[in-house]
């Protein structure tokens, strides 16, 4: 056994080695991807140790760390929508949704999966993976609109760092289609609204779960670290990008972190603006209480063109039916 510094630690993405405790309870086993918050925990020891690989050359050790690293990426990486088992994922579902429970478990499943992946910084998978999410939320929610005119009936509940932003999506992705956007913008706009809170997530949380931030001090300063991200490290639109910078900026100038106004903002902007206030409202995550649908829409209204741009207040407005007033907090199972 030998003694292993946590700066040694640092170097690997992947762990090659058995961890113990002093009194020889192991800590980690040898494959483990090391997360942001596994290392964290680590630091809680005072002295962690590893066995040895007495005999190994440098070149075998390297061997071994290249096989439990492509093991590791493969459990990582190796799954798709269809793939999923609903039963390995407990979630809040909404009963009165025109989904079935397995479409809503398996949609929120699939996109707590990417979050994951973005932790673990595979990008560029994570988005070609967000890129199919679109088309599944499209083929699975859009087509059943017909079938109701009631906004709560379309909405994913549970766990706000999921469904927060795959209801920002699906809002967005109806006033696209409200506005006859092309097939090809109404996909950037979906995507840019399942990314527009990007900037919030965090990624050294302890035990590295996808949470996304609800610390006042850091909501700002969100829109331009989600601006970079979307932009730089993930090498998207800026079409994509303004979306996760101009979303808090509001139609009089009131908002940041520019206090862009009017036409100044982007209309994809504007657009996941008025779908991420309208799913703050029914999430309980304003200051203002409400407890269905036509509260969230008469709240919309009271606020008017001060926040959002007039043409999309009204065709979200005009997508509902009014009168559906059955209470949230019922519909949750």
């Amino acid at each position: 056994m030998r003694v292993v510094e946590n700066s040694e630690l640092s170097n690997y993405k992947v762990l090659p080695f058995d961890l113990f405790t002093e009194n020889k309870t192991k800590i980690l086993d040898a494959g483990e991807v090391l997360t942001p918050g596994k290392l964290i925990m680590l630091r809680n020891y005072i002295k962690i140790y590893a066995e040895d690989f007495v005999g190994e050359s440098n070149e075998d050790e390297q061997e071994v760390e290249s096989t439990q690293a492509n093991l590791s990426s493969k459990r990582i990486l190796n799954f798709s929508y269809e793939s999923l088992d609903p039963e390995d994922f407990d979630t809040v579902i909404n009963k009165d949704s025109v989904l079935d429970v397995d479409t809503q478990v398996k949609i929120k499943y699939f996109y707590k999966k990417i979050l994951d992946l973005l932790i673990e910084k595979y990008y560029d998978d994570a988005i070609l993976k967000m890129q199919s999410l679109v088309s599944i939320l499209k083929n699975e929610i859009y087509k059943q609109l017909s079938k109701t005119g009631k906004g709560s009936k379309i909405r994913f509940m549970g766990e706000y760092e999921l469904c927060h932003p795959l209801n920002t999506a699906v809002i967005s992705g109806l006033l696209a289609k409200k506005l006859d956007y092309t097939t090809a913008s109404m996909d950037e706009l979906i995507l840019s609204a399942l990314l527009h809170d990007i900037g919030k997530l965090k990624i050294e949380i302890p035990g590295g779960s996808a949470l996304l931030t609800t610390n006042e001090e850091e909501v700002k300063e969100h829109t331009i670290v989600g601006y970079r991200m979307i932009k730089d490290t993930f090498g998207l639109s800026d079409n994509i990008a303004k979306v996760a910078l101009e979303h808090h900026e509001n139609n009089d100038g009131s908002g940041y972190p520019k206090g862009l106004s009017n036409d100044f903002i982007t209309e994809y902007a504007q657009i996941v603006n008025l779908a991420n206030y309208y799913d703050n409202l029914a999430s309980n995550r304003t200051h203002i209480a409400i407890s269905n649908n036509r509260e969230a829409m008469r709240e919309l209204l009271n606020i008017g063109t001060s926040r959002f741009s007039a043409k999309i207040l009204y065709s979200f407005i005009h997508m509902f039916n009014y009168d559906d007033i059955e209470d949230f907090n019922s519909m949750m199972f």
